[in-house]
């Protein structure tokens, strides 16, 4: 599993991190994953909802927004993307 997390201000993009894994989509991993990527990124782990792993798991994508985390943030949003990579070659032909 590969997620690219993202902070945002606004629609600028502040900071962004890849992490990396060998294990396979789960709700453990998932929260495994929020945490290091938390870390990282130096910012603390936001409550994460069910339906935040739902959200991830059907669309490659959650979003956790201020109200989110016990701690006050200075950012807007933060961003979770699964990165999904093709195992096939890219093969052009002239």
């Amino acid at each position: 599993m590969k997620i690219w997390a993202k902070l945002y201000v606004g629609d600028k993009l502040k900071k962004n991190v890849i992490y990396e894994d060998d294990k396979a989509l789960s709700g453990a991993s998932y929260i495994h994953a929020l945490q290091e990527v938390s870390h990282m990124l130096d910012i603390a782990s936001p409550v994460s909802l069910p339906a935040h792993f739902k959200h991830f798991e059907r669309f490659n994508r959650a979003k956790y927004l201020p109200r989110d985390f016990v701690e006050e943030v200075d950012f807007d949003s933060f961003v979770l993307e699964r990165v999904i990579e093709d195992k096939k070659p890219n093969r052009y032909f002239f």
